[in-house]
């Protein structure tokens, strides 16, 4: 799934602190106090291809990148959403009869359009006419203005090659989409990623000249005037293979515009060896003299086995203390090698040297990511992924705690677990390419791909996941070990054989509400029994008890168990150098002895060390707003390049409805909720046996809910779902594809047709 490194510093989940809505540089993410809703708005535009795009080719993923439709980049300004990308057309959202389009307002828009943050309204009048694109890159600039970076040559009919700078003035028609004349900035080809600090304007792309100066790959330009600052020199070098040209893919600044990152293909940067990452100190801004930071990550020159554009988005924290990279490549090459392909990965930002190395790397299982932002406690990551948590995956879900996400994921920044109370699911094709965090109206997420379902409704190329409070949680979720595989060494299937070790989580064994129970090193599973809350007074807390130590003795090699809540200082612990964890009582280590990877060792304390095995990361993601679990029951069956299925209500929610498969796409009919007494609840009904029948090959329909045991069903060997009353497992009869209706059958080792995965908390 992903792997942890012992030694380095994360921040302490309980006593770090979010600058709420500041002035952050442009490239670089938002901070939100908490978790977006999985719900989006209703009113984002939907916007379409049309019949043509009017684009360059666009080989990111070989030939099918030419003229791809879809949204790449959204920046606030003046509020407004400047929505940029290869489309052709914009409307507000309407019936499905009329198009998706409400009457009379679908408008011709090539590649760029503006809407009111709010109310989704078109700006009628910001409508530069760009002659080709896509349009890569937004960013809000001064005094209502916004930067476009893209492959475009005109403007508005006049010359600004690759950049320009737009007027945002809605209701000021003459000024509204109009070129900023006093920026003449231009490249050579096509600019693909900006950040912005102050009157420094960081580009990166395709491109050997920028203002026509020397400059391969990036830039940096005075933001008034477009001219290339001399004093900025960090030439892009060395691609791994022939076919691969030379870019730059991602770029983020920090709040302070001390540091820049770069990312893309290029494994050189100014002479030096950088693979695919570099950090660059910028000195301060424009004019002053710009150095290459003492950063290499050696993991990044590893081959991936489907090599393209590699590292692919980056984004800083809003402190700067650390980067989240999202990137490309299928798997490894050899497969035995730590690499990482298509993964998310943390890395620190103020380490030094040749040998960084990722503080957690979450594997998709043969996805790519394409965007990501940092936005505090949570990391959003967008792709074409379908899983998260899925080291062992290819093309197929295998671990036990993995989160199905269908291209959009949130990652717990602290441990880089996937957040599994989220999953605002998408159609994937080509994924979600962009995501943008926002502070106006409290705050929330904006997401663009080229698909028309996101968020489980119509919502054609984009939508808007608002943040829905500003208030704070206690942080919540699993507490992973530092003992992992060394990246994807041959894979394993839920910790049963092969050459990795399943992830390892903290749990409270048999999800025990009994004081004195041991606490052990278990496979992470999402369970009940691993999910922790973490309190601002040390505690830490799952079925109302706290975690301490046997008899609140403080001896090395005391047990770890889980306690009746109290004042004793056993049961405070604090985040240390390397995530250690600390007992206030004791001053020593939560341990694992000896460094097993067996289940059921039960933790003690011991002397601090530093290593692996006291590697304890707390989650920093805030608890969910119920520990219900609600969302999509998926087949297990594996997927080679296609959509999961899901358990889906059908054609209604009348007692006696048939329950079939259908292509996951997070809708209200495939919303399930898993309650206490084993009820699958979805829209009102219960999962339920057709006349609550027991024999086998009786359909499985929605019913009333009420007490009956055909209505109840519990999670066997191999994630099969066994109903209580009749002893046979929930079948999808030979075939999880859409339509299949579903009945009950004897339990059998099928996966394709009896492996359910359960939504968790």
């Amino acid at each position: 799934m992903r792997r942890l490194v012992p030694g380095v510093l994360l921040a302490s989940v309980m006593s770090a602190t979010l600058v709420l809505f500041g002035v952050v540089s442009a490239g670089a993410a938002v901070p939100l106090p908490g978790l977006v809703s999985a719900t989006p708005v209703s009113w984002t535009p939907n916007v379409f291809a049309g019949t043509t795009v009017t684009s360059v080719c666009d080989t990111w993923f070989g030939s099918r990148g030419c003229g791809d439709a879809t949204v790449r980049s959204t920046a606030v300004v003046n509020g407004e959403v400047v929505v940029a990308g290869a489309f052709t057309e914009a409307c507000q959202p309407g019936p499905s009869s009329s198009g998706h389009c409400a009457a009379g307002t679908e408008v011709t828009r090539d590649d760029i359009f503006a809407y009111q943050l709010g109310t989704g309204i078109i700006d009628p009048n910001f409508a530069p006419q760009l002659n080709q694109g896509p349009a890569y890159s937004v960013v809000a600039g001064p005094d209502n203005t916004v930067y476009v970076g893209g492959a475009f040559t005109t403007v508005n009919g006049l010359s600004h090659r690759g950049v320009v700078q737009l007027n945002v003035t809605p209701g000021t028609a003459s000024t509204d989409g109009t070129v900023v004349t006093a920026f003449a900035g231009h490249v050579s080809d096509y600019v693909r990623a900006m950040a912005l600090n102050g009157n420094a304007l960081y580009i990166g792309g395709q491109f050997t000249s920028a203002d026509s100066m020397k400059e391969e790959g990036d830039a940096r330009l005075n933001a008034t005037t477009g001219a290339v600052d001399p004093t900025f020199s960090m030439p892009i070098s060395v691609t791994p293979h022939s076919g691969q040209a030379l870019k730059v893919e991602a770029m983020s600044v920090t709040a302070s515009g001390q540091e820049l990152a770069i990312a893309g293909p290029f494994l050189d940067v100014a002479g030096q060896p950088r693979p695919r990452v570099a950090l660059i100190s910028t000195g301060g801004g424009l004019g002053s003299a710009a150095t290459l930071a003492d950063w290499a990550a050696p993991i990044l020159a590893n081959n991936c086995s489907a090599e393209h554009d590699d590292v692919r988005s980056i984004d800083f924290s809003p402190d700067g203390s650390f980067l989240v990279i999202g990137d490309t490549g299928y798997e490894s090459s050899p497969t035995t090698s730590a690499s990482i392909c298509d993964a998310a990965a943390r890395f620190p930002a103020a380490a030094t040297g040749t040998d960084i190395q990722p503080t957690w790397i979450n594997y998709t299982g043969g996805d790519s990511f394409y965007s990501v932002q940092v936005a505090g406690s949570v990391v959003y990551l967008g792709g074409h992924n379908r899983w998260v948590n899925n080291e062992c995956g290819n093309n197929k879900v295998c671990e036990p705690n993995s989160v199905l996400v269908m291209g959009m994921s949130a990652l717990d920044a602290n441990t880089g677990l996937g957040i599994p109370w989220f999953h605002p699911l998408t159609l994937r094709g080509e994924g979600v390419m962009s995501l943008t965090t926002y502070a106006g109206s409290n705050g929330g997420l904006l997401m663009g791909n080229g698909v028309t379902e996101n968020g489980g409704a119509y919502h054609s190329f984009n939508a808007l996941f608002p943040l829905t409070s500003t208030a704070t949680s206690p942080t919540f979720g699993s507490i992973p070990s530092g003992i992992f595989s060394q990246g994807d060494l041959g894979g394993h299937d839920e910790g049963q054989g092969g050459a990795g070790i399943a992830a390892m989580c903290v749990d409270d064994t048999g999800d025990s509400s009994t004081p004195g129970t041991d606490v052990e090193f278990a496979t992470c599973t999402n369970a009940p029994e691993q999910n922790w809350t973490v309190e601002s007074d040390g505690n830490v807390k799952v079925n109302g008890l706290c975690l301490d130590t046997a008899g609140q003795a403080t001896a090395s090699g005391t047990k770890v168990v889980v306690g009746s809540c109290g004042s004793s200082t056993t049961q405070v612990w604090t985040q240390g150098t390397g995530n250690t964890l600390t007992n206030k009582a004791a001053n020593l280590c939560l341990d694992d002895p000896g460094s097993s990877t067996t289940n059921g060792t039960v933790l003690e304390i011991a002397t601090c060390t530093g290593g692996e095995n006291q590697v304890w990361p707390l989650p920093g993601a805030p608890a969910p707003a119920s520990l219900t679990p609600a969302g999509p029951v998926s087949s297990q069956v594996n997927q080679s390049s296609t959509q999961p299925g899901c358990i889906n209500a059908g054609s209604g929610t009348a007692p006696g409805t048939a329950v079939q498969m259908a292509t996951c796409i997070g809708s209200a009919q495939q919303n399930a909720t898993i309650e206490s007494n084993g009820n699958i609840e979805i829209e009102g009904q219960c999962l339920d046996t057709a006349g609550e029948a027991t024999a086998s090959g009786t359909g499985v329909v929605l019913n009333t809910c009420g007490a009956g045991t055909t209505q109840v069903w519990t999670q066997g060997t191999g994630h099969s779902l066994i109903n209580k009353a009749a002893g046979l497992c929930l079948n999808a009869d030979g075939s999880t594809n859409t339509g299949t209706l579903l009945d009950i059958a004897a339990c059998s080792s099928s996966v394709a047709t009896q492996g359910w995965r359960l939504p968790a908390v």
